[in-house]
């Protein structure tokens, strides 16, 4: 007998939320890397530099972004948030970023099917929660 598991392709949906997940770790990344380069030497320049490590790592774990990913309606407005022209943000409001990244993700582990990927997902927020904690502590020191 053959697992029902094995047989099943991916579906249209499980392939856009994937691409479009890539889609925010790619944008997500260049994000905490021009952070990283403007901040200024010392603790934060590291964590924006850790932040920027996270996801260029899970982007190694998933697919390559498509360039005709269909935007994925909860994924829009983080979407946004890390491509707006890499602006200056501030500490609080990068803070707040990523707190619905990290809500948003834990959403995804919990209610979507995303078959290989959802242990990777699981385990890259993680890394993301405690590198989120981190940042809080260096805002409050």
């Amino acid at each position: 007998m053959t697992p029902t598991f094995l047989s099943k392709a991916p579906t249209v949906q499980h392939t856009q939320l994937v691409a479009a997940l890539s889609r925010l770790f790619a944008r997500a990344k260049v994000f905490y890397q021009h952070n990283a380069e403007t901040a200024s030497p010392g603790n934060l320049r590291r964590q924006f530099a850790a932040l920027a490590e996270l996801h260029q790592q899970i982007l190694y774990l998933f697919p390559p972004p498509n360039a005709v990913v269909t935007e994925v309606e909860a994924l829009a407005e983080l979407n946004y948030c890390y491509s707006d022209k890499l602006s200056q943000a501030s500490l609080l409001t990068i803070q707040q970023q990523l707190t619905k990244q990290l809500q948003l993700q834990k959403a995804l582990i919990r209610s979507c099917d995303l078959r290989q990927h959802q242990k990777t997902l699981l385990h890259f927020t993680a890394s993301l929660q405690i590198a989120a904690d981190q940042l809080a502590q260096t805002k409050t020191c």
